[in-house]
């Protein structure tokens, strides 16, 4: 989506001006048809003020619960890269307790791991793709827990805090991966897409003397419509676009824990 490209300092105004002046076109399309045919009385004002505030419920709520779902998914990405995140420290300093030379191998690794992930990995998620290059720095670290042989019981327990953190880190792993392409159904960006249509269509239809307060009416209306479907559409894709899940949580391990390591 041409969306995602676009930083959000271009991309906002952009799209407001796409729908807004959608918008307004609508309107002014519509207004000399709506003075011909609207009749004289409040008949038509009065029907029309029914299917206008009937059709903002409808549309409003279906907004909001769209846009609660797309920022669930956003925060359910965050929150599973934060779980990898950690699950990487936590290997880390266990790692230090496992004899050498696979202590400092594993470390090295998960080093190693942590620098794909944000160079790597995350470019190729942001492009919708599924990385696979990483595949190569977890099974290093599975042959580096399963190459010690553990001579004390601490050793024992060290390799066994080990594999239960390096199991937690793959499966959060592999959660994130598979959320690559989370996104909300083609249906309901259809649902929105004609609904916003529609909105404009009903404000079109209002007989308004004044054609600049008419304007100002749709315009504001369009604004708002405009501002939740570009929330929407950031929130859709968590490693795309402006509203995006970035790496930081990564390179705050590279900035912090793992700052002395080469």
């Amino acid at each position: 989506m041409w969306l995602y490209q676009l930083p959000m300092a271009v991309g906002l105004p952009l799209f407001i001006v796409l729908v807004v002046g959608g918008s307004c076109g609508i309107l002014l399309l519509l207004r000399r048809w709506v003075s011909k045919v609207a009749p004289q009385g409040d008949e038509w004002d009065r029907v029309l003020s029914y299917a206008v505030g009937a059709y903002g419920v409808f549309y409003g709520v279906t907004l909001a619960l769209i846009a609660a779902a797309a920022y669930g998914n956003f925060t359910e990405v965050d929150g599973i890269v934060l779980q990898e995140s950690s699950s990487l420290a936590s290997l880390y300093r266990t790692a230090a307790l496992l004899p050498e030379p696979q202590s400092s191998e594993l470390q090295e690794q998960i080093i190693g791991y942590t620098r794909n992930v944000i160079d790597v990995d995350w470019p190729l998620q942001q492009r919708l793709e599924i990385p696979v290059e990483t595949d190569a720095n977890i099974s290093a670290m599975q042959q580096a827990i399963g190459s010690v042989q553990p001579a004390s019981p601490a050793e024992i327990l060290a390799v066994q805090q080990s594999l239960d953190q390096f199991q937690l880190l793959v499966e959060n792993r592999r959660d994130r991966i598979a959320l690559t392409h989370l996104a909300l159904p083609g249906v309901l960006w259809i649902v929105l897409s004609v609904g916003a249509v529609l909105n404009a269509v009903l404000i079109a239809l209002i007989e308004v003397r004044n054609l600049r307060v008419h304007l100002l009416m749709a315009g504001l209306l369009a604004l708002f419509v405009a501002l939740l479907l570009y929330a929407i559409a950031g929130f859709d894709h968590a490693y795309a676009g402006p509203i995006a899940v970035t790496p930081d949580y990564f390179q705050d391990l590279l900035d912090g824990l793992f700052a002395n390591e080469p």
